[in-house]
């Protein structure tokens, strides 16, 4: 199986299986537009009403807005699929390489949208949006849900062996060893190990 085979069926799987369990918000830049000409009210204002879509996986790289293929969807919340490294065992024609997934989310803190009054319990003042730096269970809850599913599976597709006698690493990015500051953005990364068969038509032999 060629490489790019892998990255593609490691994304449809993600897409299949993990991406449609969860919904996020989307950054302002993001929005799907719907037609309307409002005006929009900034990300940090009480009126601001975000969109929330299903993450996507995206095979190696993460595309800028403008070169999103359709369907038109937003880079983020997303999964980059992404190879860190891989060796080929010639005499056995298998191929082990390491998968690197990226989570990005957006979440700068609790909208009014966010907020559920039961009936008649709805305070007289009206409620503010309130920036919180919580926004980081968004990633990892992505997170956990890849995990939860590397560990029910053997495969991905007929092809894709998980390799389960080595661990799943999970982790934030780092610089210099601290963990950046990116709020409202929020990263975090799970990587894995897999097999695949490759197979080689050498026309070279023919002569020798």
């Amino acid at each position: 199986m060629a490489i790019t085979d892998s990255m593609i069926k490691i994304a449809d799987w993600l897409n299949k299986e993990v991406c449609p369990e969860y919904k996020f918000k989307v950054p302002a830049e993001g929005r799907i537009q719907d037609g309307s000409r409002k005006q929009i009210p900034a990300p940090m204002d009480d009126g601001y009403q975000y969109q929330e879509v299903n993450p996507y996986a995206f095979a190696l790289f993460l595309p800028t807005k403008d070169k999103i293929p359709p369907p038109k969807r937003p880079n983020m919340p997303s999964i980059c699929v992404q190879l860190v490294s891989g060796s080929d065992d010639l005499l056995k024609c298998s191929r082990d390489m390491t998968v690197n997934l990226a989570c990005s989310c957006w979440n700068p803190g609790v909208h009014v949208q966010d907020i559920y009054f039961p009936k008649g319990s709805r305070p007289e003042e009206a409620p503010h949006f309130e920036p919180s730096y919580t926004g980081w269970m968004d990633a990892w809850n992505l997170v956990d849900g890849i995990l939860i599913k590397l560990g029910e599976i053997n495969s991905i597709g007929e092809y894709v062996q998980i390799v389960k006698d080595t661990p799943v690493t999970f982790g934030c990015y780092k610089e210099q060893d601290n963990i950046p500051d990116f709020y409202p953005y929020w990263f975090a990364w799970v990587q894995f190990h897999v097999r695949t068969v490759f197979y080689r038509n050498n026309e070279i032999e023919k002569y020798l």
